[in-house]
């Protein structure tokens, strides 16, 4: 990781190196120098310039159209005058020109007597004057004559005669880079001109815009032409007398200000058009510098990419390990739940995974199982393909929870629609629970819950039962001594009665006491509610609770009987238990759309909003120890829940309670799936 990011280092330093490289060439300065050079003048330069007043600006007067005396307005011209004359509008001081011979202009530079002067730089010309930046280019020129094919290049100047204005830089040149060649020196490239057209000399030697300019003015292009291999290409500098460094400081910094305005480039399109000659071509250069670095670049943006890829690579395998890992942990624990029957199936209704457990039970081995068809497993599934499970998940989206009955056990069937994974067929999660166990606890759990209320109806049955028992023992009695037949017959039909009235105190008990078979029954609810109130009578009556019920005649449901007996009985048994000092236990049923609902509300104490928070929890009671277990609400809410159906309380203290019961009018029981 650590060479890719020295990489992206490398790239953006590469990119800030080439972009400055680019401003050096295009405008003679940095970025820093671009962005941040001051060029305003500090209190020591102006003062200086204020101190020394005009500037004087001498040089040569003949090297036109760089500078020289116009004979028709006697005024010193050219595109160098144009560039002083800016330069002067920059510092905001008066520079006075002086037009001279070119050697006299040196030496009055070097005495003082003029300021500064615009030359080429040299070794030899350092030991006098200091330089500016540059402010133009000028390429040295080789002037021959046409028929003279003894100097192709100026390499062939060896040996040779040339020409050139005294002072000129030309010999500074020549010097360092020539031997063998003869030098003629004039006062300016007119003379020196003159003598190659009188074959005095071999070739004129100067700068290239000035050897041009006479070329073309005077008409020389038929007879004479410029070598196409150049002398010399510098840039041109001012020059100032050594030791006034501080002039030296106030031109450069107008230079740095009139190079960010493209002046010399607008004086020289003037003077030249659209073919500058001063100016360097930096289109090559530009170019040159861009190839080299887009290949350097290119090869640092592959290493970078090469790096990436490869740490990339590193990034896959160990993200690759990791799902590797995760899916074994995965496998395990799909694995690992013998208890619950895990198998994924697809919307063509074929396996796609399925656990050990799953295979197991219906005595297939994995492989065998994967991809077949869900109406093939033994039948657990289901072998019913209009009443599918698994395609009514995939039509409703919605996940579904059902009890399945097959051979002889009982399952709670649960499943997921997975999330759709890109190219693949959607699949389901299907979850089967062995609950039979569970389900018998809780019919014993339920059974127990009924035997603790037959305990505690017990003695109200037994004073019940008691009541017709004595009635039949005393007209026993009486029937032994009877003799008119009106009377027999008359205490034969109250023993039946009292035998009819005992033998229906002994079914209610024996139907609330008996094991269920927990199937759907068609019920008629007044009927149901009056039963299970005349278990309770007896335990009501004592406490002076007044039982009202209002519910249609011909009101009927099909229900779980004995769940409804249940919720019913504990209702009944909270409502008593609230009204320690009487009351009215009233029960109230009818139908709302597809949905019969069963108010039981008393006159008790009520409860607060904290109570009726965890009233539904295992285990909570307000009762005294000895007195309830906190299992009855629980029991009521498992029981509702079973049957689809939902309860609410609406309490507040001292007015008493209402719980609203609202189940469907119609259910299905246990699925049944046989093969």
């Amino acid at each position: 990781m650590k060479k890719k990011y020295i990489l992206g280092f490398l790239i953006i330093m590469t990119v800030l190196i080439f972009t400055n490289s680019y401003f050096k060439i295009e405008h003679n300065m940095s970025i820093a120098e671009y962005l941040t050079t001051d060029n305003s003048l500090n209190a020591s330069e102006i003062a200086y310039l204020k101190e020394h007043g005009d500037l004087i600006y001498g040089s040569d007067q003949t090297t036109p159209p760089l500078r020289y005396l116009n004979p028709d307005s006697g005024q010193y011209e050219g595109l160098v005058i144009d560039y002083i004359n800016a330069l002067s509008i920059e510092l905001g001081v008066k520079i006075k020109m002086k037009p001279m011979i070119w050697n006299e202009a040196l030496k009055a530079l070097e005495k003082g007597d003029i300021d500064f002067c615009d030359m080429h730089a040299s070794t030899e010309r350092a030991h006098n004057f200091i330089f500016t930046s540059p402010i133009y280019y000028q390429r040295g020129s080789v002037l021959t004559k046409k028929d003279n094919t003894s100097i192709k290049t100026p390499r062939d100047l060896k040996g040779k005669t040339i020409a050139a204005i005294k002072g000129d830089y030309v010999f500074d040149h020549l010097a360092e880079n020539y031997t063998d060649v003869r030098g003629v020196k004039t006062d300016n490239l007119r003379e020196a001109i003159s003598l190659l057209q009188n074959s005095k000399v071999d070739a004129v030697l100067g700068d290239e815009s000035v050897i041009n300019y006479y070329l073309t003015g005077e008409g020389l292009s038929r007879e004479y032409s410029i070598l196409n291999e150049y002398l010399y290409e510098r840039d041109a500098v001012i020059g100032v007398k050594i030791g006034n460094e501080i002039l030296i400081k106030i031109i450069n910094k107008a230079i740095y200000q009139l190079q960010k305005d493209n002046t010399m480039e607008r004086i020289d399109e003037k003077w030249f058009g659209k073919s500058p000659l001063i100016m360097k071509n930096k289109n090559a250069e530009k170019y040159m510098l861009l190839v080299k670095y887009a290949i350097l670049l290119a090869m640092l943006i592959a290493l970078f990419f090469y790096y990436w890829n490869r740490e990339l690579k590193k990034e896959v395998k160990k993200q690759t390990n990791a799902l590797n890992i995760s899916k074994n942990e995965l496998e395990t624990t799909f694995n690992g739940l013998t208890t619950h029957l895990m198998v994924v199936v697809n919307e063509d209704c074929c396996v796609s995974e399925s656990n050990t457990a799953f295979c197991k039970y219906i005595g297939y081995t994995v492989d065998e199982v994967k991809h077949m068809h869900c109406k093939n497993v033994n039948g657990i599934l289901g072998s019913n393909c209009e009443v599918c499970l698994i395609k009514d998940i995939f039509e409703t989206r919605t996940s579904i929870e059902k009890s399945v009955e097959y051979q002889n056990r009982t399952f709670k069937v649960r499943t997921y629609l997975l999330d759709k994974v890109p190219n693949t067929r959607e699949r389901v999660l299907v979850m089967m629970e062995d609950i039979t166990d569970l389900k018998l606890s809780e019919q014993r759990m339920l059974q127990s819950s009924k035997m603790a209320a037959v305990g505690q109806l017990a003695a109200g049955i037994a004073h019940e039962i008691r009541t017709p028992l004595g009635i039949i023992r005393n007209y026993t009695y009486l029937l032994k001594r009877m003799e008119k037949e009106e009377d027999k017959k008359e205490a034969i039909d109250i023993i039946e009665t009292s035998v009819t009235r005992a033998n229906k105190i002994i079914d209610n008990l024996l139907n609330f006491s008996r094991l269920s078979d927990n199937k759907v029954h068609s019920i008629q609810v007044k009927d149901f509610i009056s039963n299970l109130y005349e278990l309770n009578k007896k335990a009501l009556q004592e406490k002076h609770i007044e039982f009202k019920l209002d519910v249609e005649r011909d009101l009927e449901v099909e229900l779980y009987s004995e769940s409804l007996k249940h919720v019913l009985l504990n209702l009944f048994s909270n409502a008593r238990d609230a009204m320690k000092q009487g009351g009215i236990l009233q029960v109230k049923a009818f139908k709302k759309l597809e949905n019969i609902i069963i108010e039981v509300s008393d006159t008790g104490t009520g409860m607060n909003s904290n109570t009726q928070m965890y009233l539904f929890d295992p285990f909570y009671t307000t009762k005294q120890v000895s007195e309830g277990t906190g299992l009855g609400l629980f029991i009521v809410y498992n029981e509702v829940q079973k049957m689809e159906g939902t309860i609410r309380v609406e309490s507040k203290i001292g007015e008493g309670s209402k719980f609203i019961v609202t189940l469907p009018t119609k259910m299905q029981g246990p699925i049944l799936i046989l093969k």
